[in-house]
């Protein structure tokens, strides 16, 4: 029991939050702001009978983690609220960064670790197979030209593999021209990112695809 002049403490994983958005939108609204700044680490998923554009975009910039609209079907809100925990979950997505340049990936760790994200670097592309299966990543960042086998050979070999084929796969290329970009799709990159870095770029690109990555695999978990 908690002292009378403390509040409870509370533990939960998820928020539902019922928005009226059609009366009291503006209250609704201003309460998931509230509780995304209190909760940070605790995903808020929004139910509400709207399903305007201008309300999706307005709880995804609130912090808003999934958007149910009613009425509500007890099953969906169930995979929706199982795909949230396993985003939320607290195992670290991993990331392999192949580049020869040791120094880039020293910068990738201290970029992406505060983030919660496992760094995994690689300098030679020799050993590109073995590291990929040991580490098992969630996302791979290849850069274009390296000794030996570049970032586009690399990808279409990944590619090929029944196991692996799905990785997401940044390419990392300096100043690429027009076929430079084209050559990057057509290996099946999913993304390119332009050296040098920019920072804020980097980490947003790499945490989208991660989501992205996580997202896919809940929803196979849910319709398995």
């Amino acid at each position: 029991t908690a002292p009378a002049n403390q509040p409870p403490q509370v533990s939960f994983d998820v928020i539902l939050l019922d928005l009226a958005f059609a009366s009291t939108g503006e209250n609704g609204l201003a309460f998931l702001a509230e509780l995304t700044h209190q909760f940070p680490t605790i995903p808020v998923i929004v139910l509400t009978g709207c399903d305007r554009l201008a309300d999706r975009v307005e709880v995804a910039r609130l912090g808003g983690r999934a958007f149910v609209q009613k009425p509500i079907v007890p099953q969906t809100l169930l995979q929706t609220v199982s795909q949230i925990l396993t985003q939320s979950s607290d195992t670290p997505q991993r990331v392999l960064v192949v580049d020869d340049d040791a120094q880039l990936l020293e910068n990738f760790q201290t970029l992406l670790e505060p983030w919660g994200v496992q760094v995994i670097t690689l300098d030679h592309a020799q050993q590109f197979w073995e590291t990929l299966e040991a580490s098992a990543p969630d996302l791979l960042i290849l850069d274009l030209e390296m000794p030996q086998f570049g970032g586009l050979e690399l990808c279409r070999a990944v590619r090929n593999d029944p196991y692996w084929g799905e990785t997401p796969i940044l390419i990392l290329a300096t100043h690429p021209t027009d076929t430079d970009v084209q050559q990057v799709f057509s290996a099946g990159a999913d993304d390119y990112v332009i050296k040098p870095i920019r920072e804020p770029e980097l980490v947003a690109r790499v945490l989208n695809r991660l989501e992205r990555e996580r997202m896919r695999h809940a929803r196979r978990q849910a319709h398995s």
